[in-house]
């Protein structure tokens, strides 16, 4: 009879270690946030702008609790390769689908692809600023003003009244939207029948801070405002560009000037297609 008595006991014990046993390892799934799911996460700083290799780009587990929509699953590796990104990404950081310029997710809110500390501004562009409907979203570009200023006639002239003046603004700025475009798989205005496209989108969103917000705001009030498109590896800021006026186009030895002055920066090397 005892011995019947300790065998039950024992596997009483046995069992009440294994349901503690259980029980722990629950507690600590749930602690830690549940089972762990591969993302992508960068291996190396990626600028803004940099298309996206397999050299950039790692996978490391993350607790099921914590994954959002945003997180790209390391199974969806292949589908963002060659994918520019539209805001720099940090060496170890989650690389996420709002990181990038253009994904193949049906909608892309707007409001997401600003950056912390950046703002979403949307500026006119006819048909030249907006390259005749061909610039999209994740492009960079430059922002001319032309405005009237008082005393920019020609030199010897004495012409004090209102005369038109092109200077270069702001630099490297990145476009977030282009009409409705955000990048999206639908994005763009679908061809009309016979295969004329639809009306180019006259309205163009820019990512800038808030004090370039302002300028941008006062300047478009006060004259015309004219993008000119970057190459996407260029995100150099050049120091002491000069204005453009009347004076510059008309007068010859001003113009042999502008004729003659060499790029500060050079164009990148061209790649060699294998």
């Amino acid at each position: 009879m005892n011995r019947k008595a300790l065998i039950a006991a024992g596997i009483a014990a046995l069992a009440g270690l294994g349901m503690l046993f259980l029980y722990m390892k629950r507690f600590e799934a749930e602690a830690s946030g549940g089972a762990p799911v591969m993302v992508l996460m960068a291996t190396q700083d990626i600028p803004m702008g940099t298309a996206i290799t397999r050299q950039m780009v790692g996978a490391r587990p993350l607790p099921s609790a914590y994954l959002e929509e945003r997180h790209i699953r390391s199974a969806d590796a292949e589908r963002i390769y060659g994918v520019r990104v539209s805001m720099g990404v940090k060496a170890n950081e989650s690389v996420l689908w709002t990181d990038l310029a253009t994904t193949s997710e049906q909608r892309r809110d707007l409001s997401a692809l600003v950056r912390n500390g950046q703002r979403a501004i949307t500026v006119r562009a006819g048909q030249t600023s907006s390259f005749g409907g061909m610039l999209r979203p994740g492009d960079r570009v430059d922002v001319l003003l032309t405005a009237d200023r008082p005393g920019a006639g020609l030199a010897g002239s004495g012409d004090l009244t209102m005369s038109r003046v092109t200077i270069p603004l702001l630099q490297n700025l990145l476009v977030l939207a282009v009409g409705r475009d955000t990048g999206g798989e639908q994005a763009g205005t679908p061809a009309r029948p016979g295969g004329r496209a639809g009306p180019q989108p006259n309205q163009v969103t820019l990512s800038a801070t808030v004090a370039q917000s302002q300028t941008l705001t006062y300047a478009a009030d006060r004259g015309e405002l004219t993008l000119i498109l970057r190459n996407p590896d260029d995100i150099a800021i050049l120091d002491g560009l000069p204005e453009t006026s009347a004076r510059d186009i008309l007068e010859p030895e001003r113009r042999a000037v502008l004729l003659r002055r060499e790029h500060p920066a050079t164009a990148p090397e061209i790649e060699r297609v294998q």
